[in-house]
């Protein structure tokens, strides 16, 4: 006689259903009831306040990648060296000494922090991060260190295009902190971290599974 039981009729499969049911994960509109979802990306839609300070922190970036690069012309020509930025103009190294390097080596760090500050910013934010706003706080805060990449006195005035991304970042700030951006923010984190259901312990079953007896 064959070990294999024949399935009844209106069943899918071999031998009798489970007890309790093989359940899967429900859709998200089920785990977040309270969110509303583009049916197109599957994912919450992003308010216009935070693509527009996406936008703006991306544009602070590129002012501080100009004024980097600017900075760093100006520091491999000799006859400019002396004038690049004001972190060699205060401490006035002489060409091709090691203190002419290391503070060139200096004057590119601070250089990539400033263009990193708005970047980084901008992507948490487009991602949908709670701690979008405070970090475009502080890409307005390390804006300051600008001081140090541009010349002085302001006599070119390509040579100081970096102080425009202080305001940039700054409008970018504000409208992460708006209410409709932080609402934002918290509902692409809900749909990131959706409520965890409790684990039950199954029951431990020795022998032949109940629907295959």
């Amino acid at each position: 006689m064959s070990e294999y039981a024949v399935a009844p009729i209106g069943s899918d499969g071999l031998g009798r259903p489970p007890a309790t049911p093989i359940v899967s994960l429900p859709p998200i509109e089920d785990v977040h009831p309270f969110l509303r979802i583009d049916p197109n990306t599957g994912e919450p839609p992003r308010v216009i306040t935070v693509a527009l300070a996406y936008g703006l922190l991306l544009v602070a970036a590129i002012v501080q990648a100009a004024n980097l690069g600017l900075a760093w012309w100006r520091a491999i020509h000799m006859n400019t060296f002396d004038d690049a930025a004001r972190l060699l103009q205060w401490t006035n190294p002489v060409p091709g000494s090691v203190a002419s390097i290391v503070l060139a080596v200096a004057l590119i760090a601070i250089g990539v922090i400033l263009v990193a500050a708005p970047a980084v910013s901008g992507y948490l934010g487009w991602v949908g991060r709670p701690a979008a706003p405070w970090w475009a706080l502080g890409a307005v805060v390390l804006s300051v260190a600008t001081l140090f990449t541009t010349p002085h006195p302001l006599a070119i005035a390509w040579s100081s295009i970096g102080w425009l991304a202080m305001p940039i970042s700054l409008a970018a700030a504000v409208l992460l902190w708006l209410p409709a951006s932080r609402a934002s923010l918290a509902a692409w984190q809900s749909f990131r971290n959706p409520p965890s259901t409790p684990y039950l312990q199954p029951k431990p079953v020795y022998g032949r599974l109940e629907q295959y007896r």
